[in-house]
């Protein structure tokens, strides 16, 4: 009777210690797999990370570019015109209208007519803006795309000097109007050419 009680409290004992290491294994197979979860994921957000850290550093060098800068002249090009397909970066005949217009008008209003507003020290940011529709990443790349479009547009076909071209994309991160609305994201749908003048020191 003894040795049955023995082999009872071994069996017990056997049944308590598999019961733990499968615990255990449970455990860490789950542990493993948030692991490799963790990793895959941290593998997925490095190329959005990294150039979301590129886009901060182009636009503090451009910001600490504008501090002695002030605002001469903007157009906004947006869907209304329209100005852009959806989901291209293509410029439509009118937005091409629209740009030729704009620096038409810088043109007469530059103090010397002789020399047009293109080469007269101005400096062009042409900022890219999407609505919030799709993914963050490739929001970004579509306002840098249309941006670089229209900059190329400027120093091809205008004659702006590159140099004085400086290109960022916003993405959906600064909309004017509701992007729960067709109208509003229409709206968010464009590129701004601001044109800044140096600061005459008093």
């Amino acid at each position: 009777m003894p040795s049955s009680l023995n082999v009872q409290y071994a069996s017990k004992n056997a049944v308590r210690v598999a019961t733990r290491i499968f615990a255990g294994a449970v455990v860490l197979f789950t542990a493993n797999g948030c692991l490799a979860t963790r990793s895959w994921v941290q593998d997925q957000l490095n190329p959005i990370t990294n150039q979301l850290g590129q886009q901060e550093s182009r636009l503090n060098d451009t910001n600490a570019k504008l501090q002695n800068l002030h605002l001469e002249k903007k157009l906004v090009l947006d869907s209304r015109g329209p100005t852009f397909a959806f989901g291209s970066g293509a410029l439509t005949p009118n937005a091409k209208r629209e740009i030729d217009g704009f620096v038409q008008d810088l043109d007469e209003g530059s103090p010397n007519n002789s020399q047009p507003a293109s080469a007269s020290g101005r400096l062009f940011v042409v900022a890219g803006y999407t609505d919030s529709v799709g993914a963050e990443d490739y929001n970004y790349e579509l306002g840098q795309r249309r941006a670089e479009k229209v900059a190329g547009y400027l120093v091809g076909k205008e004659g702006v000097d590159p140099t004085q071209v400086r290109v960022v994309s916003y993405g959906a991160t600064k909309p004017v109007a509701d992007n729960g609305t067709s109208r509003g994201r229409r709206s968010n749908r464009r590129v701004e050419i601001l044109v800044y003048q140096e600061k005459i020191a008093s």
